[in-house]
């Protein structure tokens, strides 16, 4: 193969819109308008209109602090517990454990790697105060399922939307099954800015007003403390990005979508390939497209010869972090989980792919089994 097909052209989707890009960033610089200001109030209501109706949102520095911020604004009683898919980004884990909230996993299911409503149902205690579905990999899992669950035993639910912006379930977006939900929008997601950034979403105005407080040093106003907070705002710059992004984000999202059918049409029925699954009822958003094949690291280093860039998400569970050691679950067993750990390999997903792209990326899969 003559050229390399990027995992992710971050630089084309710049080159695409750059002027777009630079005169909303020089409105920003000229007005010397970087903490808070028009482009992050206009965006905050802007992307909650656009994932559903009845929606508040607050920015903040990163995904992983808006998790924390959202877990702390539930103020769940002391020592409450979480349940979490066992397969996750650390931030998921990290950010509720950065509230004071205790992690309890379960295994994901074998085709969608989304959190086992089964397992989580048995995982349920009086301790359970919070269930914590993650949209892993760009779709919901069963969130009527989970609403069930919850309101049956008295928990709140918090979703980790991180890689799915413009999912839904049962045609429900992000917020309307669960109580408070975080979005990542680190460059490489699918509506990602120029650096960190994330935010946090609910349809209780109340939440979004406290996670403001929290994400403020504790206030809504200079100098009033009300809360020992945190230093995490979406700032400005940040704002006038995502701006410019989301007047595209549906046109990406039925690129990755045309992106993920072609990779299926032609990869389908390969022995000792497993293609990922888009579940009944789901819209499926594709922010990755994980493969799972006995021996990655041989494809990988296949593909990888062949001009293709790959990437794996993630190589360990939560329970095979380090981080997680002293937690009672690093001695449990998550199969499921373990294996798409082992397993998974991301092929290149991309709303600038060309049709030429993905076929080169596909019969180069195809080549290997054959």
């Amino acid at each position: 193969m003559s050229k390399t097909i990027p995992f992710l052209n971050l630089k084309k989707l710049f080159t695409d819109h750059k002027e777009e890009f630079l005169n909303a960033m020089t409105r920003v610089m000229e007005n010397a308008s970087f903490i808070g200001g028009d482009e992050l109030s206009a965006f905050e209501k802007s992307f909650g209109e656009w994932v559903g109706p009845g929606n508040f949102v607050v920015g903040a520095a990163n995904g992983t602090d808006a998790i924390t911020l959202a877990a702390r604004a539930l103020r769940l009683p002391e020592g409450a517990e979480a349940v979490v898919p066992a397969m996750t980004y650390v931030a998921t884990a990290a950010g509720l454990h950065q509230a004071g909230i205790k992690i309890k996993l379960v295994d994901v299911t074998t085709d969608t790697c989304l959190i086992d409503t089964k397992a989580l149902e048995k995982a349920i205690t009086p301790n359970t105060k919070l269930l914590a579905p993650v949209h892993l990999f760009g779709q919901m899992p069963a969130m009527d399922e989970i609403r069930t669950l919850a309101d049956r035993h008295g928990c709140k639910i918090f979703e980790d939307a991180a890689q799915a912006h413009g999912a839904t379930w049962k045609q429900k977006p992000v917020g309307f099954w669960g109580d408070i939900a975080t979005y990542s929008f680190f460059p490489g997601k699918n509506l990602g800015a120029f650096g960190d950034a994330g935010a946090v979403l609910s349809r209780n105005a109340d939440l979004i007003s406290l996670c403001r407080a929290y994400g403020n040093q504790g206030g809504l106003k200079k100098y009033v403390h009300d809360y020992v907070g945190y230093n995490s705002r979406l700032d400005n710059l940040q704002a006038a990005v995502l701006n410019v992004k989301l007047k595209y984000i549906d046109q990406w999202t039925e690129a990755r979508r045309n992106v993920a059918k072609s990779y299926r049409e032609i990869l389908t029925g390969i022995s000792g390939l497993k293609l990922p699954v888009e579940a009944q009822g789901a819209k499926h958003v594709y922010h990755l497209y994980v493969v799972r094949v006995e021996d990655r690291a041989d494809l990988q280093n296949y593909l990888k010869d062949r001009g293709v860039e790959t990437g794996i998400h993630y190589p360990r569970a939560i329970h095979q972090l380090p981080a997680f050691a002293q937690c009672s679950f690093s001695k449990e067993s998550f199969p499921v989980a373990e294996d798409f750990a082992a397993n998974g390999l991301s092929l290149p997903m991309c709303p600038t792919l060309s049709a030429e792209d993905i076929q080169l990326v596909a019969e180069t899969v195809k080549s290997y089994f054959v």
